[in-house]
């Protein structure tokens, strides 16, 4: 009997490890690996699209740059250009598994989604709060005051905030969520515990946010906060096995700050 009641202690706390849901078993380095190219290569794909359509409307690269970073219709389409082929690149991988969406999360949204949504947005929060608050009195050459560069500066107007909003709010947290932690947490956790998942998922996820600061240099608090962020976006893709919860919290995330940002309330 007692040794019946220590087998079920022990499974009660080795619950966070289940590896049962995960099917995408590639691999972790073959996960990585193919992770990095399918976010790394359609923004190579958008620049060359975009570098051919200056060709052809004989734009000098001054020009070009000028017109990119000032349009939001430009910016939109960029942003979209990536997140389809990123999807779409997934969704190649699967179907050659013989695989569908519904296996790395992506499946009916449910009522208690929400609740997991905000339970979560506590406690990224209360973790980034004091993460930040201890990095600032610790680490020497850390400022939780950089600004981030997401682009679409010149937006105004309901038709220019609309395609910023759908850029920022709508597009990233679906595509991010399917990549990171749809694909790439879910073949990792085919072969690591939840922690090592989460820590290399988060990592990677966290590494292109630091290059988005307005002075140049590392972005060390976009690179902080989406560490976190991720976390606890790996345990809500862990525990209720569906993408959902994380994509309504990033989505939470990112339109408090497009509110803040552009300043629409």
């Amino acid at each position: 009997m007692l040794k019946d009641s220590s087998k079920d202690k022990e499974n009660t706390f080795s619950l966070i490890d289940t590896k049962t849901n995960y099917k995408l078993n590639y691999g972790p380095i073959w996960t990585i690996l193919t992770t990095i190219l399918i976010v790394a290569l359609p923004q190579i794909i958008a620049l060359i699209i975009f570098g051919i359509y200056f060709r052809l409307d004989h734009m000098s690269a001054n020009r070009a740059n000028n017109w990119f970073n000032s349009s939001v219709q430009a910016q939109f389409i960029y942003v979209s250009i990536i997140e389809l082929q990123s999807i779409g690149a997934i969704a190649a991988i699967l179907k050659f598994k013989s695989m569908k969406f519904i296996d790395i999360g992506f499946c009916k949204i449910k009522l208690k989604d929400l609740l997991y949504t905000f339970n979560g947005f506590l406690v990224y929060m209360v973790a980034f709060i004091s993460l930040t608050t201890l990095a600032d009195k610790f680490i020497s050459g850390f400022n939780s005051t950089q600004k981030q560069n997401v682009g679409f500066q010149s937006s105004h107007g309901i038709s220019q905030l609309t395609l910023t909003f759908i850029s920022l709010v709508i597009l990233p947290p679906i595509a991010e969520e399917i990549i990171f932690r749809g694909y790439l947490f879910s073949g990792l956790r085919t072969k690591l515990k939840f922690i090592y998942a989460a820590i290399i998922t988060s990592i990677l996820f966290a590494m292109p946010h630091l290059l988005e600061g307005q002075s140049g240099g590392a972005l060390w608090i976009a690179g902080l906060d989406t560490f976190v962020l991720s976390m606890v976006l790996c345990y809500l893709r862990d525990k209720t096995n569906s993408l959902w919860p994380g994509i309504f919290l990033h989505a939470l995330k990112n339109g408090i700050a497009f509110v803040s940002l552009f300043s629409v309330l």
